[in-house]
């Protein structure tokens, strides 16, 4: 008996098989497979048997205590106080922040953090620039300063 999968179909093959969801290469492979192989044939059928099963069962149904149980749940709880830096509008019902809870936002810190990024900065452009200033302020040998090599070279 030759057939195109050397051992048995795993299940993975065999419901994607009876589900139709194969393509048609590893399809006809399998149907082969299956034509051949009485134990893969004897598990397609229990997978088809088990998925028209399914398919025939009724859904599940809900409690109607739990429905109602679960409708009684609140959707929103309210917070147990008020909250600092908050206030509601009494017209709208809206919460806005006051001038409390916009102190409290952490603007001041990232400004002197910014700040102090922008000092660093410039102190560190300063003795860039410094330091090449005095790298340019020592006196270069000029072309007419240089004097010829006195020793001879040598070739390798």
């Amino acid at each position: 008996m030759t057939s195109a999968f050397p051992d048995h179909l795993n299940l993975d093959t065999i419901v994607a098989f009876v589900d139709g969801e194969l393509g048609m290469t590893p399809f006809q492979r399998a149907a082969a497979h299956i034509e051949h192989c009485p134990q893969c044939r004897a598990e397609v059928a229990e997978q088809q048997a088990a998925r028209s099963w399914l398919r025939s069962a009724a859904c599940p149904t809900m409690p109607p205590d739990l429905m109602a149980s679960l409708r009684s749940i609140p959707v929103a709880a309210p917070p147990p106080g008020p909250l600092p830096g908050v206030s509601i509008d009494p017209r709208t019902g809206r919460a806005y922040r006051t001038a409390d809870g916009l102190r409290s936002t952490g603007r001041g810190r990232l400004f002197r953090i910014g700040t102090g990024a922008l000092v660093i900065g410039l102190a560190v452009g300063a003795v860039v620039v410094t330091s090449s200033a005095d790298q340019q302020s020592q006196p270069v040998p000029r072309p007419d300063h240089v004097q010829p090599a006195s020793w001879p070279l040598e070739s390798p």
